[in-house]
Formats: structure tokens, C-alpha cells, sequence
């Protein structure tokens, strides 16, 4: 494969993502579907996207196959499990954040600028994320156990979901281009 055409589909893939993350922002509006189904319908596809990008690239291939991979897995538990509750989500969703961490942060040891920043940022947001969420883990079970997963909680949620697609797309733009400037270099992690 030419330089070109991965650097087109890594930096497309970047663009996809970006572009779901104002789905996720637009969660709360969503009515007519379990909360679920949309959480898991676009981690799914987010997944699917990044697994494509992962697998046109030479530099660290391995990092990003298993963050994609733990999306594509987050998002298929979701969409097949009907029982899958506001909480069973968020607990998911956290897990999901501190996979994607750990091989985005792996991968940041091993790569050089100006690749590296790029992993580094993307790698803190999700884990800050996920900090975020498990530490508003008590407060979302009081509000939810009295009154049901309100709006405002759903918002936090998608919000969160928002952020790290825009990470992870900024991320793979970045990654676009260096796979452009890296010329014939062999894949590795």
C-alpha cells in the first residue's frame, strides 16, 4: 500500500471518529433507543473505524489494534446484552477507558515525537475520563437509585464518550501524517 492511500485512510478514519463523537454529544437527545444500543452502536462503530486505521499502519500497530480491539468488545457487549443497565454501562465504559489508557500510553513509551505527544494526550484523556466517571460513581448511584439515570447524568455520560472520540480522532489524523513522513519504516508495536 502506498503512503498516500494509508495516510488517506488513517486521516479519514481520524475525520469518522471525530464526526461520531458529535453523536455521542447528542446522546441525551436520543429517546427512541435504549441507552445502551446507542452507547454500544457507536463504540462499535468507533471500533470498527479505528481497527481499519490500526491495521493500515506501520508504527505501532499492536498498541492501537488492542485499543480499537477493546472498543469494538466494549461496544459488542453492549449491543448484544438487553440487560445491560445504566450502570453495567458506565462500569464498561470505564473499563474501556483504562484499556485504551494503558496501549495508548505503551505506545507513547516507544514512540518518538511528534507522534508521542499525540498518544500522550490521547492516552491522559482517557484515563482522566475515566477517573472522572469512577469518581462521580457515588453520586451518579444516589441519584439514579432515587430518581432514575437523570438527564444530566446521561449528558456527563455522553459527554465523556464526545471527548475521548475527539482524542482518539485528533490522535489518528496526527498518525495520518506521521506514517506519511515515516517513508519505508517496518511496523512495530
Amino acid at each position: 500500500m502506498s503512503d498516500q492511500a494509508r495516510t488517506l485512510i488513517i486521516r479519514t478514519a481520524g475525520v469518522l471518529i471525530v464526526l461520531l463523537a458529535l453523536g455521542a454529544a447528542l446522546l441525551p437527545l436520543e429517546r427512541a433507543l435504549p441507552g445502551r444500543l446507542v452507547v454500544g452502536s457507536l463504540l462499535l462503530l468507533a471500533g470498527a473505524i479505528e481497527m481499519i486505521a490500526a491495521l493500515v499502519r506501520r508504527r505501532h500497530r499492536g498498541a492501537a489494534i488492542v485499543a480499537a480491539g477493546a472498543t469494538v468488545l466494549a461496544g459488542f457487549r453492549l449491543v448484544i446484552d438487553p440487560t445491560a443497565g445504566f450502570f453495567p454501562v458506565l462500569n464498561l465504559v470505564i473499563l474501556w477507558l483504562v484499556v485504551r489508557a494503558a496501549a495508548l500510553a505503551f505506545a507513547a513509551s516507544r514512540a518518538s515525537e511528534p507522534i508521542q505527544g499525540w498518544l500522550i494526550l490521547a492516552a491522559a484523556t482517557d484515563f482522566l475520563l475515566a477517573v472522572l466517571l469512577l469518581s462521580g460513581l457515588p453520586v451518579a448511584l444516589i441519584v439514579a437509585g432515587l430518581f432514575g439515570p437523570t438527564s444530566a447524568i446521561i449528558a456527563t455520560f455522553a459527554w465523556i464518550l464526545a471527548i475521548s472520540f475527539v482524542a482518539t480522532g485528533a490522535l489518528l489524523m496526527a498518525a495520518g501524517m506521521a506514517e506519511k513522513s515515516d517513508g519505508g519504516v517496518p511496523a512495530d508495536a
